[in-house]
């Protein structure tokens, strides 16, 4: 049985998004730093065009996903990421963009 998780999938072109992602990473770490923190960044992953930042709820879903599309919104790269909730039972689904239809792969 898979850990939930919340996965915030953006664009990886080589090399030169490596730091900028990153920085991305680092933010939403900060972002789920406080007391009490309702969830935790738990890395990343880099392969096939796509870099995957993984956040795993402890409490559910919204208040994360919220977290995540404020902040994205905010940096300015909301409309280029994916954000998807990884069910329990290892099901993706994806929550942004709210009209995606296309396919979801790791």
């Amino acid at each position: 049985m898979a850990t939930p998780q919340v996965i915030v999938q953006l664009p990886y072109h080589g090399p030169e998004d490596y730091d900028r992602l990153i920085q991305v990473e680092e933010s939403l770490i900060q972002a789920f730093a406080q007391r009490n923190p309702f969830a935790e960044v738990d890395g990343h992953d880099v392969g096939e065009g796509r870099f995957n930042i993984f956040v795993r709820p402890k409490n559910g879903w919204r208040p994360v996903i919220e977290r995540v599309e404020a902040y994205l919104k905010l940096s300015g790269i909301l409309d280029h990421a994916l954000i998807v909730k990884r069910l329990k039972s290892d099901k993706y689904v994806v929550v942004w963009p709210k009209d995606y239809d296309g396919s979801f792969e790791v």
